[in-house]
């Protein structure tokens, strides 16, 4: 995911390190899998992470190198995530995207949009005052 951030000059929200927390915590606890598809030569293209509750499975992350991004790596992983979840759960959540290209290959698994609400706090001297 670095590689792929670092060549659109985006930063990760987020360390590597508490990445990993979150990963030890959830494999201890056995509700995450993660699955990483590699090339002919071992090299990782693609990588996903699910995690699940009692009520549905839940793309947490997933990446792909951006050099080998049209090898249907990240289909075959989000497919195989998907059969996996049926097994474990009741419903797949992708969880959404603002992203419009993600947003379209979540649909073309038959993802349907659900709207939800964001409530930020502000310190706005102006919303304030009105």
């Amino acid at each position: 995911k670095e590689k792929d951030f670092r060549k659109k000059g985006n930063e990760i929200n987020y360390s590597s390190d508490y990445f990993n927390r979150i990963f030890e915590k959830l494999t201890a606890n056995e509700s995450c899998k993660a699955w990483i598809a590699t090339d002919e030569q071992g090299n990782s293209v693609a990588s996903l992470l699910l995690v699940w509750d009692d009520e549905s499975a839940y793309y947490l992350a997933g990446a792909v190198d951006p050099d080998n991004k049209n090898t249907g790596a990240m289909s075959l992983l989000m497919w195989t995530a998907i059969l996996f979840s049926s097994s474990v759960t009741n419903a797949f959540n992708f969880e959404g995207s603002m992203i419009e290209p993600v947003e379209r290959f979540f649909r073309s698994f038959g993802a349907t949009q659900t709207p939800y609400f964001e409530i930020r706090k502000t310190d706005s001297k102006l919303l304030k005052f009105l």
